[in-house]
């Protein structure tokens, strides 16, 4: 059991990744932590044994440091922090002191599924001499990011990267799981476990978890469709209210069940095919909703669907940042399928459907009449809006409020 200090749930939920160092109270008392919160397919990567290291370097009077995972060959994703408080330096202290590291990792949801003792590699007194000369306090990161960008520009050039003090880092070949239980509307309970072979079911189960709350009678997961001779699914999570119904149609990418890890390039190639695929399945969903065919939940119970007005589609995917080709999403994509269904295409993943939903309670807390549910079909309007405007479906929204007005 850790006590952890110096991080707090907003500052976790508001940014989709990101890192931090604790000197949390642990079984052995304090001890240097870092916490680790990334998508769920990065954290396959981790889990999985991909190279890790941690490096400093000294930015504008701050200590700025990095993890690096290695999801893509030497390269690989970088998440990086600036030192604010105490108990982030004292960790950074606790192992320039040889004190044992342990890690954290968290999901888009900010649930801890796993934790681990880290080994670091030898680290030079210079990790020392850094730590000593650092500043602290609230940072503002407008001022900072342009000299720290510069910074983590240099980090992959050998002949440019003597800034910067690195530490390689590896765990032990087996990391303790977390098993974390949702209860939904209904009264049901289901398990979040990120190591489930089921690697499909583990992101509809993270997509329901965020949106199992938006409307009184919870989620339909996996509605059937009553089709004689066999009924079949209609598409994995289905939402409705009097101005029309929301599909999501879930596409993850299997990690556990590949012989080697896989670099971005192949899982890129992969996603397109999903993202086609499951754009196909969500226009024929409509077309079947439109078409007045019951549906039912797994349990045989005919659903109330509002079939009438234009429905949200929904893909979701495990990184947006994947797709490396925006303009096939664009708007002769978008106008095909509106034209087609009469609805609007939407591409999200775990961590942009967090910021809608999100989004939507906001909305909903500050008015009277307005229900979660409403807001979410709101603001997922007001999102299509932005990507027409952009000319992709591959766009990233945050909503902020200025003079009580959404924008």
């Amino acid at each position: 059991m850790h006590m952890l200090s110096s991080i707090n749930r907003s500052e976790f939920l508001a940014c989709p990744q990101l890192i931090r160092f604790d000197y949390a109270r642990g079984q052995n008392g304090f001890e240097p932590t870092l916490l680790i919160k990334c998508n769920t397919l990065l954290l396959k990567y981790i889990v999985l044994g991909a190279p890790m290291q941690l490096a400093f370097a000294k930015c504008g009077g701050r200590l700025l440091y990095v993890l690096q995972i290695c999801d893509d060959g030497d390269r690989g994703c970088i998440l990086w922090s600036v030192v604010e408080r105490d108990e982030e330096l004292n960790g950074i202290r606790g192992i320039a002191h040889g004190q044992a590291l342990v890690g954290f990792i968290f999901n888009e949801l900010s649930v801890n599924v796993a934790w681990n003792d880290l080994v670091t590699a030898a680290i030079s007194d210079h990790l020392s001499e850094l730590i000593d000369s650092a500043s602290i306090g609230q940072i503002d990161h407008s001022e900072i990011k342009l000299e720290a960008q510069t910074l983590l520009d240099k980090f992959h050039h050998e002949d440019e990267c003597a800034a910067w003090l690195k530490i390689k880092i590896t765990g032990k070949s087996e990391w303790h799981f977390i098993d974390n239980h949702f209860i939904t509307a209904d009264a049901s309970s289901s398990l979040i476990n990120l190591i489930d072979n089921d690697e499909g079911k583990h992101q509809e189960k993270l997509g329901i978890w965020l949106t199992d709350n938006l409307q009184p009678a919870g989620v339909y997961y996996s509605p059937q469709i009553l089709k004689v001779p066999r009924t079949r699914e209609l598409t994995d999570i289905l939402l409705s209210h009097e101005f029309g119904a929301t599909l999501i149609e879930s596409k993850s990418i299997s990690i556990f069940s590949r012989q080697n890890l896989p670099d971005r390039k192949k899982l890129g190639r992969d996603v397109s095919t999903h993202i086609g695929k499951a754009f196909t399945q969500l226009r024929g969903a409509i077309r079947t909703l439109k078409s007045g065919i019951s549906v039912a939940s797994p349990q045989g119970n005919v659903l109330s669907i509002n079939r009438e007005k234009p429905a949200h589609a929904i893909v979701l995917i495990p990184d947006l940042a994947l797709i490396e080709h925006h303009d096939t999403y664009g708007i002769q994509f978008m106008q095909d399928f509106m034209e087609a269904t009469g609805g609007f295409p939407h591409l999200l993943d775990i961590s942009e459907l967090l910021r809608v939903v999100q989004a939507a309670e906001m909305i909903s807390a500050r008015g009277n009449t307005i229900t979660p549910m409403m807001a979410f079909d709101y603001y997922l309007m007001q999102r299509i809006q932005k990507a027409i405007a952009s000319e992709t479906l591959c766009i990233e929204v945050l909503l902020r409020f200025a003079d009580n007005e959404a924008t």
